[in-house]
Protein backbone atom coordinates (compact mmCIF):
# COMPACT_ATOMS: atom_id res chain seq x y z
CA UNK A 1 0.00 0.00 0.00
CA UNK A 2 2.61 2.62 -0.95
CA UNK A 3 0.83 5.58 -2.57
CA UNK A 4 0.10 8.71 -1.53
CA UNK A 5 -2.80 7.99 1.04
CA UNK A 6 -0.91 4.63 1.92
CA UNK A 7 -2.02 4.54 5.86
CA UNK A 8 -3.63 7.16 5.98
CA UNK A 9 -6.97 7.51 8.92
CA UNK A 10 -8.87 7.65 5.98
CA UNK A 11 -7.38 4.06 4.44
CA UNK A 12 -8.07 2.50 7.64
CA UNK A 13 -11.47 3.59 8.33
CA UNK A 14 -12.82 2.53 5.11
CA UNK A 15 -11.13 -0.95 4.96
CA UNK A 16 -12.30 -1.50 8.24
CA UNK A 17 -15.80 -0.58 6.55
CA UNK A 18 -14.85 -3.28 4.29
CA UNK A 19 -13.79 -5.61 6.35
CA UNK A 20 -16.94 -5.45 8.61
CA UNK A 21 -18.64 -6.03 4.89
CA UNK A 22 -16.94 -8.97 4.43
CA UNK A 23 -17.05 -11.00 7.89
CA UNK A 24 -20.21 -9.16 9.64
CA UNK A 25 -19.85 -8.46 13.38
CA UNK A 26 -22.78 -10.67 15.19
CA UNK A 27 -23.20 -8.41 18.70
CA UNK A 28 -26.23 -10.58 20.08
CA UNK A 29 -23.26 -13.79 19.93
CA UNK A 30 -20.37 -11.78 20.73
CA UNK A 31 -19.02 -11.72 17.50
CA UNK A 32 -16.59 -8.79 16.11
CA UNK A 33 -16.55 -8.23 12.49
CA UNK A 34 -13.25 -8.40 10.82
CA UNK A 35 -12.77 -4.94 10.57
CA UNK A 36 -13.29 -4.64 14.48
CA UNK A 37 -11.34 -7.28 15.61
CA UNK A 38 -8.14 -5.52 13.68
CA UNK A 39 -8.08 -7.48 10.77
CA UNK A 40 -6.81 -4.70 8.71
CA UNK A 41 -3.09 -4.59 10.28
CA UNK A 42 -2.36 -7.92 9.21
CA UNK A 43 -3.69 -7.13 5.46
CA UNK A 44 -1.74 -4.00 5.92
CA UNK A 45 1.29 -5.87 7.02
CA UNK A 46 1.00 -8.27 4.10
CA UNK A 47 0.81 -5.87 1.80
CA UNK A 48 4.31 -4.25 2.61
CA UNK A 49 5.86 -7.73 2.45
CA UNK A 50 4.05 -8.45 -1.21
CA UNK A 51 4.16 -5.92 -3.71
CA UNK A 52 1.02 -7.38 -5.85
CA UNK A 53 -1.17 -8.02 -2.89
CA UNK A 54 -0.21 -4.16 -1.60
CA UNK A 55 -1.17 -2.91 -5.16
CA UNK A 56 -4.51 -4.94 -4.89
CA UNK A 57 -5.25 -3.43 -1.93
CA UNK A 58 -4.41 0.09 -2.95
CA UNK A 59 -6.34 -0.13 -5.95
CA UNK A 60 -9.38 -1.70 -4.07
CA UNK A 61 -9.24 0.86 -1.99
CA UNK A 62 -8.66 3.95 -4.23
CA UNK A 63 -11.83 2.37 -5.83
CA UNK A 64 -13.95 2.46 -2.74
CA UNK A 65 -13.27 6.03 -1.46
CA UNK A 66 -14.90 7.27 -4.61
CA UNK A 67 -18.06 4.85 -3.96
CA UNK A 68 -21.34 5.85 -1.69
CA UNK A 69 -20.23 6.56 2.04
CA UNK A 70 -20.51 3.50 4.22
CA UNK A 71 -20.24 1.01 1.46
CA UNK A 72 -23.64 -0.71 1.00
CA UNK A 73 -23.66 -4.60 -0.14
CA UNK A 74 -23.71 -3.18 -3.57
CA UNK A 75 -20.83 -1.26 -3.55
CA UNK A 76 -18.66 -4.04 -2.69
CA UNK A 77 -20.65 -6.46 -5.22
CA UNK A 78 -19.35 -3.96 -7.41
CA UNK A 79 -15.87 -4.14 -6.23
CA UNK A 80 -15.59 -7.72 -6.86
CA UNK A 81 -16.86 -7.01 -10.34
CA UNK A 82 -14.15 -4.47 -10.78
CA UNK A 83 -11.39 -5.73 -9.41
CA UNK A 84 -11.56 -10.03 -9.11
CA UNK A 85 -8.16 -10.88 -8.74
CA UNK A 86 -7.39 -8.40 -6.13
CA UNK A 87 -11.00 -8.64 -4.37
CA UNK A 88 -10.57 -12.31 -3.93
CA UNK A 89 -7.00 -12.26 -2.68
CA UNK A 90 -8.31 -10.16 0.15
CA UNK A 91 -10.78 -12.17 1.06
CA UNK A 92 -8.52 -14.63 1.18
CA UNK A 93 -6.19 -13.04 3.33
CA UNK A 94 -9.21 -11.50 5.42
CA UNK A 95 -10.64 -14.95 6.20
CA UNK A 96 -7.20 -16.48 7.21
CA UNK A 97 -6.31 -13.55 9.53
CA UNK A 98 -10.06 -14.07 10.74
CA UNK A 99 -10.94 -17.52 10.63
CA UNK A 100 -7.13 -18.33 11.79
CA UNK A 101 -7.66 -17.00 15.44
CA UNK A 102 -8.35 -19.35 18.01
CA UNK A 103 -10.82 -17.16 20.05
CA UNK A 104 -13.16 -16.60 16.22
CA UNK A 105 -12.80 -20.33 15.87
CA UNK A 106 -13.94 -21.05 19.30
CA UNK A 107 -16.92 -18.60 18.80
CA UNK A 108 -17.75 -20.16 15.79
CA UNK A 109 -17.64 -24.01 17.34
CA UNK A 110 -14.95 -25.10 15.48
CA UNK A 111 -12.56 -25.71 18.66
CA UNK A 112 -9.47 -23.31 19.60
CA UNK A 113 -7.11 -26.39 18.63
CA UNK A 114 -5.89 -27.25 15.10
CA UNK A 115 -7.56 -30.26 13.38
CA UNK A 116 -4.63 -32.24 13.30
CA UNK A 117 -2.57 -33.74 15.62
CA UNK A 118 -4.38 -32.72 19.12
CA UNK A 119 -7.71 -30.93 17.71
CA UNK A 120 -10.96 -32.60 16.44
CA UNK A 121 -11.40 -36.33 16.67
CA UNK A 122 -11.64 -37.83 12.80
CA UNK A 123 -13.44 -40.74 12.03
CA UNK A 124 -11.26 -43.66 10.03
CA UNK A 125 -12.76 -44.41 7.02
CA UNK A 126 -14.52 -47.64 6.75
CA UNK A 127 -12.46 -50.92 4.67
CA UNK A 128 -15.24 -50.53 2.02
CA UNK A 129 -14.59 -46.41 1.88
CA UNK A 130 -10.42 -47.17 1.27
CA UNK A 131 -11.23 -49.67 -0.79
CA UNK A 132 -13.54 -48.11 -3.18
CA UNK A 133 -10.93 -44.94 -2.77
CA UNK A 134 -7.74 -46.91 -3.93
CA UNK A 135 -9.40 -49.12 -6.41
CA UNK A 136 -9.47 -46.80 -9.37
CA UNK A 137 -4.93 -46.46 -8.65
CA UNK A 138 -5.08 -50.37 -8.68
CA UNK A 139 -6.99 -50.83 -11.65
CA UNK A 140 -4.23 -48.38 -13.03
CA UNK A 141 -1.27 -50.60 -13.28
CA UNK A 142 2.22 -49.54 -12.19
CA UNK A 143 3.42 -46.44 -13.56
CA UNK A 144 6.47 -45.96 -12.17
CA UNK A 145 10.01 -46.36 -14.16
CA UNK A 146 11.92 -49.83 -12.65
CA UNK A 147 15.17 -48.20 -11.49
CA UNK A 148 16.75 -52.32 -12.03
CA UNK A 149 15.87 -51.96 -15.78
CA UNK A 150 16.57 -48.63 -16.80
CA UNK A 151 19.79 -49.47 -18.82
CA UNK A 152 17.82 -51.93 -20.45
CA UNK A 153 15.22 -49.02 -20.85
CA UNK A 154 12.64 -51.08 -19.41
CA UNK A 155 9.93 -49.56 -17.28
CA UNK A 156 6.60 -50.74 -15.03
CA UNK A 157 4.22 -48.29 -17.72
Amino acid sequence: MESRKSNSAEDRRLLNVLLDRLVPPNHGRGVPGAGELGIAELLIARASEDGEFGSGLRALLDRASGMAEGLPPDAVRRLEAELPDAFGRILVETYKGYYGRPDMRAKMGAGAEPAHPGGHDVAPESVETIEALVAPVRARGPVWRDPSRAKGGGDGA
